[in-house]
């Protein structure tokens, strides 16, 4: 019966799409749509010396070509001038479990039954987009997914995965009216 439990583990935390959970938090005092423009913060303001498995090169590339997606086909800009809101992201990798009971324990008597246990170890992927306006340096929009994650993943599965959790974070993110947009300054597309 076990290996049953442990199937069914499987696709619930393993699967080959997991479940990916996504909130979002914004500070009501400021309107994302008067903003136009949009910039990444410095490479020396974000998370130096973590964890090099997952904050590189190649996954920064993967996540801020994902975002800049999301946010030009809403009507954002990427400037490398003067932009009205600052980009940066986290990523955090927690060891997790779970613990499964056989649904069906050993009756013994009315009054005891024992249930045996398994404890399911496995790793949870959050990664966090904060965007930040300028002036202020206040934080004005923060939209973060969480998922179970795999030690493994090859770069495809990579690209899919952090695709799929920015378009989910992005999802109800105000989207600028066509009479807003401004072109100002240089923009530079990645």
């Amino acid at each position: 019966m076990n290996k049953i439990y442990i199937v069914a583990l499987f696709f619930v935390i393993g699967g080959c799409s997991p479940e990916i959970r996504v909130y979002s938090d914004h500070d009501p005092d400021y309107d994302l749509k008067k903003y136009t423009t949009f910039s990444w913060a410095q490479k020396e303001n974000i998370e130096l010396g973590n964890n090099p498995l997952y904050y590189n090169e190649l996954n920064d590339k993967r996540i801020k070509s994902a975002v800049q997606e999301q946010l030009i086909s809403r009507g954002y800009l990427l400037t490398a001038e003067k932009p009205d809101l600052i980009l940066h992201y986290h990523i955090i990798v927690d060891d997790q479990s779970i613990v499964t009971t056989e649904p069906h324990g050993y009756s013994y008597s009315p009054y005891w039954m024992n249930m045996h246990t398994n404890v399911y170890q496995y790793r949870e992927g959050t990664l966090i987009i904060d965007l930040m306006e300028s002036k202020t340096n206040a934080l004005v929009w923060r939209g973060w997914a969480s998922s179970a994650i795999d030690v493994v993943y090859t770069p495809d599965q990579l690209n899919h995965l952090i695709k799929e959790a920015v378009v989910k974070i992005f999802k109800k993110f105000p989207k600028k009216d066509k009479d807003s947009l401004q072109h100002s300054g240089n923009v530079v597309l990645n």
